[in-house]
């Protein structure tokens, strides 16, 4: 099986309308591929399906291809981890895409339903013999479930959250990863927008993610009180190190991520092309050892110290 290739920077389809019709996804995937990225993700829980259906045929509008991932996720949400809902599941994301192969096909979170994962994982690998996928990998599973994944069979990539203020765990598992040749894909590198300068008030919170943020966790970790001030503390210095080197604080974030050992590449999403277009400049970007060394002083500051201040 030829080894993943993908472009430092990736496209995340969370962000688009769930309306196949909608003609901006056709402009942001011209503009994204315009700029290098190609490839992007999405999932079968992504607004019920119809995220996948607005992917697929805005790419077949544009005449254009581009390296898919998407992922299954477990009863009620999503299909179901069952061996025979697996194979409904990536059939059905095959035919809303419109491709014959996907190219990544993951685990979108654990299973509490009592499915073990060994069985899981067995129905996965059978994808990739049938050559219904090229590459199966994990999202949101932990270092231990990834070795019960490799007793039965390899696990091709894994994809976790990653910010200077929030995931910091992965940069761990990643190194890991890497040792056993696992690529890895992170997602949210700008923490929600903050540390792209979209939240700087407490008040911006419900404007850029939603009225009912406070019922999602990040807010608890990243924009709670006592929190929020951390999180900006490192949101200004990122900003400073922006300044310093001629580039946007988001494009310094993302390429954080991607320095980090054992980090394959990062997935942005936005609706806007100019976004797009400004994410995806940052794979250009090689931070010298003093910019690391800067920003990673940064992150003690951050919400994930919270208690220890």
């Amino acid at each position: 099986m030829a080894q993943l290739s993908i472009s430092k920077v990736g496209l995340g389809g969370y962000e688009f309308e769930d309306d196949p019709d909608w003609a901006g996804a056709r402009e942001v995937l011209t503009t994204a591929i315009d700029a290098g990225i190609d490839w992007l993700d999405t999932a079968e829980s992504y607004f019920d399906g119809m995220n996948e259906l607005t992917i697929g045929r805005a790419l077949r509008d544009i005449g254009a291809e581009m390296t898919i991932s998407t992922k299954v996720a477990p009863a009620p949400d999503g299909t179901g981890f069952g061996d025979a809902q697996i194979r409904t599941a990536c059939e059905t994301s095959l035919e809303r895409l419109g491709v014959e192969r996907v190219d990544m096909y993951l685990l979108h979170w654990p299973d509490p339903s009592g499915i073990p994962l060994e069985e899981t994982w067995a129905s996965m690998r059978r994808l990739v013999d049938d050559d219904l996928v090229a590459h199966v990998g994990l999202s949101n599973f932990d270092r231990a479930d990834v070795e019960r994944c490799l007793r039965i069979g390899p696990v091709d990539l894994l994809q976790e959250g990653l910010s200077p203020i929030d995931h910091l765990e992965t940069r761990d598992l990643a190194r890991w990863c890497a040792e056993r040749g696992i690529a890895v894909v992170t997602y949210e590198p700008l923490a929600n927008g903050m540390l792209a300068g979209a939240i700087r008030t407490p008040e911006d919170v419900a404007r850029v993610v939603g009225e009912d943020y406070a019922d999602w966790p990040f807010w608890q970790r990243l924009f709670s009180p006592g929190r929020f001030e951390r999180s900006q503390a490192v949101a200004e210095g990122i900003r400073a190190v922006a300044e310093r080197i001629g580039r946007s604080p988001a494009q310094v974030a993302i390429a954080w991520g991607f320095h980090q050992p054992g980090v394959t590449a990062t997935l942005v999403g936005s609706r806007s092309p100019e976004h797009v277009r400004d994410d995806a400049e940052a794979a250009s970007i090689a931070l010298s050892e003093s910019d690391l060394a800067e920003l990673d002083a940064l992150i003690p500051l951050g919400p994930a110290f919270a208690e220890e201040a």
